[in-house]
């Protein structure tokens, strides 16, 4: 006769809850005490998630904003409409300085005052401009317009440390400095200096743009375009 290999069931193991069954149940018994404490947390959680979608929609409104300004500013100013772009860029400048276009917003508001020969503003802006640091290729420019205005104000020697802090830096407006470097030498009756300054300029850049205007400048000096001696930009 075969013997059964199934195993015996006892009463008292079916009576047994089984495992799941009383998870499921711990879990219930402990979201029912608790339930207070979840609707609370599962509501503020649900708050912070809107509290950051509403922010930062709100910040790519704003920002949508600073660009349509910026650059309606921009416009006015290649268009000559000084008013409009002086008051705008003034506006950035002022209510929107801790964005990058706040700050570059000041250093186009120089721009506007240079176009309209306001030296001085343009000084005050430029000065307020590089006093935030900016961008490298900005800064120079910067520097060299703040050469230009101090040079419009009869500053020669601020002029002429403005444009050799920019001749220093590398960027398009590194001949322009050097340049601006040389004449306010001039400017400030040192000839020599000047003169040095300029033929080095010719050597290192002699198919310059800028070559006809330099041998000018020298020939109203009583000096050659080539010069036997070296010289530098020279701080004064």
């Amino acid at each position: 006769m075969a013997v059964s290999s199934h195993r015996r069931v006892s009463r008292k193991t079916l009576r047994q809850p089984d495992e799941f069954v009383s998870t499921v149940d711990l879990i219930g018994d402990w979201i029912a005490r608790n339930l207070t404490r979840l609707i609370v947390g599962a509501a503020v959680l649900i708050a912070i998630i809107v509290a950051v979608v509403v922010f930062s929609i709100y910040s790519q409104h704003r920002q949508r904003v600073v660009s349509e300004q910026f650059y309606s500013a921009i416009n006015a100013l290649s268009d000559k409409d000084y008013g409009t772009a002086e008051k705008s860029f003034s506006k950035l400048a002022q209510h929107r300085s801790g964005s990058s276009l706040g700050q570059l917003a000041e250093f186009y508001l120089a721009n506007t005052y240079i176009a309209q020969n306001q030296p001085s503003k343009a000084r005050n802006a430029l000065q307020s401009y590089l006093a935030g640091g900016g961008n490298r290729l900005f800064r120079q420019m910067a520097l060299v317009q703040l050469g230009v205005s101090n040079e419009n104000l009869g500053e020669y020697r601020n002029a002429h440390a403005a444009y050799l802090h920019a001749a220093q830096l590398d960027g398009p407006e590194k001949a322009r400095a050097q340049i601006g470097a040389a004449r306010t030498l001039a400017r400030l009756g040192d000839r020599q200096g000047a003169i040095a300054a300029y033929q080095q300029f010719l050597r290192e850049n002699p198919f310059s743009q800028q070559s006809v205007e330099i041998t000018e400048a020298l020939a109203q000096m009583g000096a050659p375009p080539e010069h036997s001696s070296k010289g530098s930009l020279q701080t004064h």
